[in-house]
């Protein structure tokens, strides 16, 4: 500010000069450019952190399920061969154990997923699902494919129902004999914690339909026990993040059990760790979009939470080993693993 005096000694304010008030603004400029970085940053990691405790809750869950019920819950239940209806899936058996218990009461059993009656349930918005950084939190849409009749609500996680290879077409969340070669019988070794199942469970009855091929949908057995993670609690995943910032109609719906919108596979190929579906499709890999479908990704930076088999939670940096990250994702498969 420029100042001066008069003949008679009196100070005169003349303002800021244009050089001075540019000055000013170059600073503030300067300061906001340093805030803004920072702040995201603090707010990544919030977010981050409130993820992580959902998936600690998610791991308690799935333990307190298996005090209840002498098994984790299924991954998802299949009727028969990819593309026929599907009843229950681990995160609406899980809905008890996260202080749910009302709403869980609300989905009827009797009936397929997709049925009218389990509207209410599908379209619900469930806290404890939903990732703070997930842009997609709240949001009602149509999945892309399946027996879809409604719009469902999407989620921020999903169970790891394997690995995969054999030409990134075998998957363990459905039904599709004709992808396990050589005899059409899906590989046990590849099964992850929370696979598609078919066994009884909740009173509904063992499926048996044939697949293409005509192998038995039987094959694909029943809920998984602590005593069959021989791999170790502490070395297998349970469940990861999983958002699109595309194509969002592939993305997690926590309570729809069809194929693969509520379980991912971990195939042995570095591009299905990623938020972006449509970068991911267009990658080279076995099996085109399919991996994809099955991706493990979210709005953090660098990586992904995952709640452990033992119900401990780990971030995983999307620069990781995925041959080893693939042995993690199977409870029997004898592979040694080490991500650290």
């Amino acid at each position: 500010m420029v100042t001066s005096r008069t003949s008679k000694g009196a100070v005169t304010r003349h303002g800021f000069t244009l050089i001075e008030l540019l000055v000013v603004i170059a600073i503030i400029a300067v300061l906001v450019g340093l805030l803004v970085p920072a702040v995201q940053k603090v707010r990544d990691a919030a977010n981050r952190m409130s993820c992580s405790n959902n998936l600690k809750q998610i791991g308690l869950a799935l333990h307190n399920h298996h005090d209840s019920k002498g098994t984790f819950p299924p991954g998802g239940m299949q009727t028969g061969a990819n593309g026929t209806p599907c009843y229950t899936n681990w995160a609406i058996e899980l809905l008890a154990f996260i202080e749910q218990d009302g709403l869980y009461k609300l989905y009827d059993q009797k009936v397929f997923n997709e049925h009218a009656n389990n509207r209410v349930v599908n379209q619900s918005r469930v806290k404890t699902y939903e990732c703070a950084s997930d842009s997609l939190a709240g949001k009602l849409e149509r999945p892309a494919s399946g027996q879809r009749t409604y719009d469902y609500m999407h989620g921020s996680y999903r169970g790891v129902s394997g690995r995969s290879g054999a030409i990134g077409r075998a998957f363990w969340d459905t039904f599709e004999s004709q992808f396990w070669p050589p005899a059409y019988r899906m590989d046990p070794a590849w099964r992850g914690l929370l696979h598609g199942t078919a066994a009884p469970y909740n009173g509904i009855a063992q499926q048996n339909g044939l697949g293409q091929f005509g192998a038995t949908v039987a094959q694909m057995g029943g809920p998984e026990t602590i005593s069959s993670v021989t791999d170790g609690t502490s070395n297998t995943l349970a469940v990861g993040e999983c958002t699109f910032i595309n194509t969002t109609n592939r993305a997690t719906f926590w309570s729809y059990t069809y194929a693969s919108y509520n379980q991912s596979s971990v195939t042995p190929e570095s591009r299905i760790l990623t938020n972006d579906y449509a970068k991911c499709a267009r990658a080279p890999g076995q099996g085109g979009d399919n991996p994809c479908k099955r991706a493990f990704g979210s709005n953090h930076a660098n990586g992904s939470n995952f709640s452990m088999a033992d119900g401990s939670v780990r971030f995983v940096n999307n620069a990781v080993n995925i041959i080893m990250l693939s042995g993690m994702a199977t409870i029997s498969g004898g592979e040694v693993t080490n991500i650290d």
